[in-house]
C-alpha cells in the first residue's frame, strides 16, 4: 500500500497533489484559504477521483479523512484514464433545502464559521465545503502555502506588467469602463447631394472671380497707362504714390473676393505642405508690403509694386477653381443620372496575371473619394512651392547684399515672388478635366478625376464582354430547325435554359423566345463551359449547345446543308436535336469605339461567353483589324466578365448607358487627361522657374525699368498661353 499512499498523497504519479490542485484551481485555492491542511486537499482529490470513476454522484457523502480508497478503485480509475487527458472537473454544489417560513437561510460556509466561533476550532473551507481540524501538520501546510503564494506572485507580476504596458495605475476605478477607440469610417455622400453642394460652390466662385477679374483689368489698364507715360485722369496725373496706393487698394479688394484661396494657402503652411495657393498668398502679401514701405519712405518716387501681377495670379487661380468645381459638378450629375449604373474599376486577375479595367453592375463605391484625390499639379506644386519660396528669398538676399541695394530688398523679393506664382498654377488640371468631363458626359460616362485617370492608365488593358460588342437589341434569332422527332418545346426549353445559365449575350434572345411561347426555364445542373460551346445536365440528360465545330469535336455529325455562320446547335445525349440561327447587327458606335481605343494602343481582353463571337467574326462585322486583341480562355472568361463580382475596388468611372462607346470614351479620356495634365504641369512649373530667374537677372543688373510690373504681366501671360495650348490639345483629340 506504499504505492497507494503515494498515489493518495500526490507523489511520483500523474495524479499528484499539485496536478489535482491545479485541476481544482478555480474552486480549491482561488476561493479557498491558504491554510487548508493536506488532509482536506486529499479528501478533495478523492472526491474528484470518485466522481470521475462514476462511483459517487456529485454532492453525495464522501469518505472522511480517516477512510481510504481501495486499491481496486484507484487502479481501475488509472487504467481507464491512462490514455486520455485528464480534464478539470467543476464540482456540483450540494442543493440546499428550502428554509422554513420565518427561518433565516444560511449557507454551509456561514454555518461553519459560526460553529468554529462557538467551539474555538479553526474553520477551513473550499467554496461550499467546510472542515475543522484542531491538529494540523504545520510543515505540510507551509509547503502548500508557499506553492499557492508562488502562484499568486506569478499572477500579480503578470498583472503589474500589463499595467505598465497599458498605463493602468493602482488608483484605477474598477467601475470605470474602457472606451475602445475605433478608426473613423468616412461614408461617401449621396452623389446628388454632393453635386448640389459643388454646384453652389461653383456658382459662388464664378460670381466672385468675375468681379475680381474686372478689378484686375482696371489695375492692368492703370499700370500699362502709367508705364507708357500717359497722364492719368481723375486728378491722378503722374503721381507714383497715388497710383501705387490705388493698386494696393484694388489688390486688397481682389484678395477679399478670393479669400477662400488665400485661406487655403495659409492652412497649407500650417500643415507643412505649401502649394500653389501659398505662392499666390506670399505674392499678394509682399506686393502690399513693398508698396506700403515705398510710400512711407520714398514718397512720390516710389517704384510701382507688383500688385497687378499678384491680382492676376489670384484671379486666374479663381478661374481654375471655378473650372474644377464645374467639372466636379458635371461628373457627379452624370454619375447620379441612373439608379443602376455600371462602375469601372481596376481588377487584378491571377488567372492571366494582368490588371484589367472591368465593369461592375450597380457599383459606385469609392467613386467620390477617388474623385477627391489630389491631382498631379497639386502634388507637384507641393514639392515645388517650398523650393520656389526658398529660392526667391535666397536670390533676393544675394542681390540686395551683392549689389548694395538693400533699400530695395522688399521690392526685389516681391518681384521674384510675383514671378514664382504663375497664372497657370490652378489651370493645368482643371482645364483638361473640365473639357473631358463635358465631352464624356454626352455619351453617359463620368470619370473620377485624376484618381480615376490614374487607375485607368495603371491597368494592362480593358475587359470586353458580350454586351460591350453587341448591346441589347443588336442580337436576334432568325430561325430554327428540328431534327428527327423532337418536341419543339423540349428543344427550345433545353437550349434556352442552358444559354440563360451561361449569362452570355444570347440570354436575352432566348428569354424572349420563352416568353413569346409562354414557356419557363428548367433547372440546370453541372454547368460547364467549353471552347466553342457549353454543357450541363437537364432532367438527367446530358445537353450540349455550341457551334458546328464544337459538335464535330464531340463526334456529333452536323448535316452538310446546315453549315451556316452564327448558328447554335443543341444535342441531347450525343444526339443532335435542333439548331437556331442567330443574327448579329454591328453598330457604328461600337465600331468607332474599337477604332478609337485601338489608336491609343489600349490592350483589349475579350472575355466573351458567346461562342459565336470569334476574332474572324468581329473583323468581318466591324471591319477592324484585331490582331493585338487577346482572347481570354473560356475557363477564365466567366470569372473575369462577371458583372456581379463583389471584389473590392474603388470605382475609376461610372457608366450610365449600355454599349462599348461610353466605356471607350472613359478609357481614352483618362489616358488623354493624364498625359495632358502632366505636360501642362511641367510647363507651369518651368514657367515659374524661368520667371524667377528672369526677375533675378533684372534685379542683379539694376534694370528695374525692364522689370516693371507691366513687362512681367506680358511675360506671364505668354507662359499661360503655352499651358493653355497644351490643355487645348484635349479638345482637339476629343
Amino acid at each position: 500500500m506504499a504505492n497507494d499512499d503515494n498515489i493518495i498523497r500526490g507523489e511520483d504519479n500523474d495524479f499528484t497533489l499539485e496536478s489535482i490542485l491545479a485541476e481544482y484551481k478555480s474552486s480549491a485555492y482561488i476561493d479557498g484559504d491558504k491554510k487548508t491542511p493536506t488532509d482536506v486537499l486529499n479528501e478533495q482529490a478523492e472526491r474528484i477521483i470518485m466522481e470521475e470513476s462514476g462511483r459517487a454522484e456529485p454532492g453525495s457523502q464522501y469518505p472522511s479523512e480517516t477512510e481510504t480508497i481501495s486499491d481496486e478503485l484507484i487502479y481501475e480509475y488509472l487504467d481507464e484514464e491512462s490514455d486520455d487527458e485528464v480534464l478539470p472537473v467543476t464540482p456540483t454544489p450540494p442543493s440546499l433545502p428550502e428554509p422554513e417560513q420565518g427561518q433565516e437561510q444560511k449557507t454551509p460556509v456561514i454555518t461553519a464559521i459560526e460553529d468554529s466561533v462557538q467551539t474555538g476550532e479553526e474553520a477551513l473551507f473550499f467554496e461550499n465545503f467546510w472542515y475543522s481540524e484542531p491538529d494540523i501538520d504545520r510543515s505540510i501546510v507551509e509547503e502548500v502555502e508557499k506553492a499557492i503564494e508562488q502562484e499568486f506572485d506569478y499572477e500579480q507580476e503578470a498583472t503589474e506588467t500589463a499595467s505598465r504596458a497599458f498605463d493602468i495605475f493602482d488608483d484605477y476605478d474598477d467601475e470605470e469602463e474602457f472606451v475602445v477607440v475605433e478608426d473613423p469610417v468616412f461614408e461617401e455622400p449621396q452623389l446628388k447631394d454632393a453635386a448640389r453642394k459643388f454646384a453652389a460652390a461653383s456658382n459662388s466662385i464664378s460670381l466672385r472671380s468675375f468681379s475680381a477679374f474686372i478689378v484686375s483689368l482696371i489695375m492692368a489698364l492703370l499700370t500699362f497707362a502709367f508705364e507708357a507715360g500717359m497722364v492719368i485722369p481723375f486728378g491722378i496725373g503722374r503721381n507714383e504714390a497715388v497710383v501705387a496706393g490705388i493698386l494696393m487698394i484694388s489688390l486688397l479688394i481682389v484678395m477679399m473676393l478670393c479669400a477662400d484661396l488665400l485661406v487655403r494657402g495659409a492652412v497649407a503652411i500650417a500643415r507643412g505642405a505649401p502649394g500653389a495657393e501659398t505662392l499666390i498668398l506670399f505674392s499678394c502679401v509682399f506686393s502690399l508690403a513693398s508698396g506700403a514701405v515705398g510710400i512711407i519712405f520714398d514718397g512720390e518716387t516710389v517704384l510701382l509694386p507688383y500688385c497687378v501681377v499678384s491680382a492676376l495670379s489670384l484671379v486666374f487661380a479663381a478661374f481654375g477653381e471655378k473650372r474644377y468645381l464645374r467639372a466636379i459638378t458635371d461628373t457627379l450629375k452624370t454619375a447620379s443620372e441612373t439608379a443602376e449604373p455600371y462602375g469601372l474599376f481596376a481588377d487584378y486577375s491571377e488567372n492571366i496575371d494582368k490588371s484589367v479595367l472591368k465593369k461592375a453592375s450597380n457599383r459606385t463605391d469609392g467613386f467620390y473619394n477617388n474623385l477627391m484625390h489630389p491631382d498631379i499639379s497639386e502634388t507637384a506644386y507641393r514639392l515645388a512651392a517650398p523650393i520656389l519660396l526658398v529660392a526667391a528669398l535666397a536670390l533676393a538676399v544675394l542681390t540686395a547684399l551683392a549689389t548694395g541695394r538693400g533699400g530695395y530688398f522688399l521690392h526685389i523679393f516681391s518681384a521674384m515672388l510675383a514671378a514664382a506664382a504663375p497664372f497657370s498654377a490652378l489651370l493645368a488640371f482643371s482645364v483638361p478635366f473640365g473639357s473631358i468631363a463635358k465631352s464624356i458626359r454626352k455619351s453617359g460616362a463620368a470619370m473620377a478625376g485624376w484618381g480615376g485617370a490614374d487607375d485607368i492608365c495603371y491597368t494592362d488593358g480593358v475587359c470586353v464582354t458580350d454586351d460591350d460588342l453587341f448591346p441589347p437589341g443588336t442580337i436576334s434569332a432568325s430561325g430554327e430547325r428540328l431534327f428527327e422527332d423532337v418536341d419543339y418545346e423540349k428543344a427550345l426549353r433545353y437550349t434556352a435554359s442552358l444559354v440563360i445559365a451561361s449569362g452570355s449575350g444570347l440570354s436575352r434572345v432566348f428569354a424572349d423566345m420563352l416568353k413569346d411561347n409562354r414557356m419557363s426555364i428548367i433547372q440546370v445542373e453541372e454547368f460547364s463551359p467549353y471552347e466553342g460551346g457549353i454543357g450541363a445536365l437537364i432532367h438527367g440528360e446530358r445537353v450540349m449547345v455550341g457551334s458546328a465545330a464544337f459538335m464535330n469535336l464531340l463526334g456529333i455529325r452536323v448535316p452538310d446543308d446546315t453549315n451556316m455562320k452564327n448558328v447554335l446547335f443543341t444535342a441531347v445525349n450525343d444526339r443532335l436535336i435542333a439548331m437556331f440561327a442567330i443574327n448579329y447587327v454591328p453598330t457604328n458606335s461600337v465600331q468607332g469605339a474599337l477604332i478609337s481605343i485601338m489608336k491609343w494602343r489600349v490592350k483589349l481582353f475579350f472575355a466573351v461567353r458567346d461562342f459565336n463571337v470569334t476574332p474572324l467574326m468581329l473583323e468581318q462585322k466591324f471591319k477592324v483589324s484585331l490582331e493585338d486583341v487577346e482572347y481570354i480562355p473560356v475557363a477564365n472568361s466567366y470569372s473575369i466578365s462577371d458583372l456581379e463580382s463583389e471584389k473590392e475596388g474603388r470605382m475609376a468611372a461610372i457608366l450610365t448607358r449600355e454599349g462599348f462607346g461610353p466605356f471607350a470614351d472613359v478609357v481614352t479620356g483618362g489616358r488623354l487627361l493624364k498625359s495632358t495634365t502632366l505636360i501642362a504641369t511641367i510647363a507651369s512649373i518651368v514657367s515659374a522657374a524661368i520667371g524667377l530667374l528672369f526677375m533675378f537677372y533684372m534685379s542683379w543688373t539694376g534694370a528695374f525699368l525692364s522689370a516693371r510690373p507691366g513687362n512681367l504681366v506680358v511675360f506671364m501671360l505668354s507662359m499661360l498661353a503655352v499651358v493653355l495650348v497644351v490643355c487645348g490639345y484635349v479638345k482637339c483629340r476629343k
